[in-house]
């Protein structure tokens, strides 16, 4: 079950390719997500892998024509009715001009 909604900024719904790699800095692919919703200090994602709480990941998430890279830390997991995984995940670490890519792109959507 996930747990009550505490954030301070709403998050919108999306359905955005995520691509995670273990360690932030490496280029290997190692699986592939989609993001049910984001806002510029988090994301909530669906996958058929499971994640455990405290996994920490480099992502990339596609935003349209844009890339937005972080690296997060997985705050919560549940698992779907339909045998995927949904992962709560905080970014730890995101450069100032993809804070403003995920912004303007929440504005667009407004």
């Amino acid at each position: 079950m996930i747990p009550h909604d505490r954030r301070s900024t709403p998050r919108i719904e999306t359905g955005h390719l995520v691509i995670h790699s273990d360690v932030p800095g490496q280029e290997q692919c190692l699986g592939m997500a989609v993001t049910l919703d984001l806002n510029e200090f988090g994301l909530r994602l669906q996958s058929q892998q499971k994640f455990t709480v405290g996994d920490r990941f480099r992502f990339s998430i596609a935003l349209r024509e844009e890339i937005v890279g972080a690296t997060g830390r997985v705050v919560h997991v549940a698992q779907a009715l339909n045998g995927t995984f949904e992962a709560g995940v905080e970014f730890l670490q995101i450069g100032a001009e993809d804070i403003e890519r995920i912004r303007n792109y929440i504005k667009s959507r407004a």
